[in-house]
């Protein structure tokens, strides 16, 4: 052990009488913890378990959806493979995508030829 200016450094051992004092010290906090906030902190881990299963439905169901896409799709194919309500949700949905480096353009827009694109290979987070 040494003196560093206002600060003792060096190196401690610690025995069972420290990791005793450790438990101790951390059984006291919970217990307070569980004393003054217990109702409001079962209320806050159950709202956040329901919330968790809700997110996790919801992006089961885009998982499924992207994986019904075909290598290859267009506008169309994203509106019924995620049930849609049309291609401006579609759209949306395909810039995300594009933005996220899941989908590359293929092919752009030419009149009655729908814009093409590509999946590339990387997973859904």
């Amino acid at each position: 052990m040494h003196q560093d200016g206002d600060y003792w450094c060096g190196e401690f051992e610690t025995d069972d009488i420290d990791w005793k004092l450790a438990e101790l010290i951390v059984n006291m906090q919970y217990a307070c913890q569980r004393h003054y906030f217990g109702a409001m902190a079962e209320a806050y881990f159950d709202n956040k378990l329901k919330d968790a299963s809700v997110n996790v439905q919801r992006k089961q169901k885009t998982f499924e959806a992207f994986a019904r896409l075909p290598e290859e799709f267009t506008n169309d194919d994203v509106v019924r493979c995620f049930n849609l309500s049309g291609s401006s949700s579609a759209r949306c949905r395909i810039s995300r995508f594009l933005r996220d480096h899941l989908v590359e353009k293929v092919r752009e827009e030419r009149g009655a030829i729908p814009a093409l694109y590509h999946k590339t290979g990387t997973v859904i987070l």
